[in-house]
């Protein structure tokens, strides 16, 4: 997803935020009637430092997409959950002036998410697993039973929900677990995310007897 934040140069800019994953886009206006600016722009997680003299603590690349940190419109993405800043410094040569203008934005943790759908059969009938996911695809999912014995992947899947079939499965509760979710941004693999398939017997057949009427 893209979000774009713009404002006027010289003028206060709020704060903003947004979620890990998310591409930001900056952009400033050139004030009508001034000649053309030239622009710079920085990135930094330290609040403490001087933005007028000391350049960003992080480095341009890979965080300005397309390596561009110039011109009067950036393209940001690729950081860590946290809080940071962005400096923009506008040149003009002609009158030999430069201002700087800070935007502030926390990045919120992006977490990947599937939900696990068990099925119910008799013993010996095909049954199912679905899986739910959430974020943005593709995904990958690793699904294992409880003492590992049967693993599935569901690799580059771009829908947000699959199902896949079971092997045979013994009478009684089978329970399965999502052990890891990833997603196009981030890796998940504190999911305790379970369900059961419960596989129940066949159901007897019983003989019937016709009994015999007696007459009078």
């Amino acid at each position: 997803m893209v979000f774009a934040f713009s404002a006027a140069a010289q003028k206060t800019v709020p704060y903003y935020e947004v979620e890990q994953c998310d591409t930001i886009e900056f952009s400033v206006v050139d004030i009508p009637g001034l000649p053309t600016d030239r622009y710079t722009w920085d990135l930094y997680r330290d609040s403490t430092v001087n933005f007028a003299t000391e350049k960003g603590d992080i480095g341009p690349v890979p965080y300005f997409v397309n390596d561009m940190y110039q011109g009067s419109t950036v393209r940001v993405t690729g950081l860590e959950a946290g809080r940071y800043f962005l400096r923009i410094m506008i040149w003009n040569d002609e009158v030999c002036t430069n201002n700087l203008m800070l935007f502030k934005f926390d990045v919120t943790e992006h977490i990947p998410y599937a939900v696990l759908y068990g099925d119910t059969a008799c013993y010996g009938e095909p049954t199912k697993l679905k899986v739910v996911f959430t974020g943005t695809g593709p995904w990958e999912v690793l699904v294992t039973n409880t003492d590992g014995t049967m693993a599935f992947n569901f690799n580059g899947n771009t829908e947000n929900e699959q199902t896949v079939s079971l092997p045979p499965l013994p009478v009684g509760p089978n329970e399965f677990h999502i052990v890891q979710v990833t997603d196009k941004c981030t890796v998940n693999d504190q999911i305790v995310e379970k369900t059961v398939v419960h596989i129940y017997p066949r159901p007897r057949s019983s003989r019937i007897y016709v009994a015999d009427i007696l007459g009078p």
